[in-house]
């Protein structure tokens, strides 16, 4: 369980990292402050989710505070039940939270997802497949 919980924390990082570089990306940039684009070698280190301006808590535990956003968040969402099972970090307001999912359908199969959740709402889910959950 440990080692899940490590890869889908480098996985939430690394989501992370690649989420921050694209809305960097997306910004247009003036002549006046073009800089040289660092090329990204394909692994992301907790140095550069920091970089990124995401702050990671100690533990995965769910504070109440998160708690609260991500209930609201969720609030009305039908076809699939998400179960959080620890927060993994906040950037600018927004919680990253690592859920387990199941379809609502008899004999579904649970897989785990990545949701975004702000006091704005549901921002984003990033569904995680693994290999033993997409094959029958």
């Amino acid at each position: 369980m440990k080692k899940l919980i490590a890869f889908l924390l480098s996985l939430a990082l690394m989501t992370g990292a690649f989420l921050a570089c694209a809305s960097a990306e997306s910004q247009v940039q003036t002549s006046t402050d073009l800089q040289p684009v660092k090329e990204n070698s394909g692994s992301t280190t907790t140095e550069e989710a920091i970089d990124a301006n995401w702050v990671l808590p100690e533990t995965i535990e769910m504070t109440s505070t998160v708690t609260e956003v991500f209930d609201q968040a969720m609030e009305g969402l039908v076809g699939v039940h998400y179960e959080p099972l620890g927060y993994l970090g906040e950037k600018d307001g927004t919680y990253c939270i690592l859920c387990r999912a199941t379809v609502v359908y008899p004999g579904a199969k649970p897989f785990y997802a990545l949701v975004y959740v702000n006091e704005n709402g549901l921002q984003n889910i990033w569904d995680i497949w693994m290999d033993k959950h997409a094959n029958p």
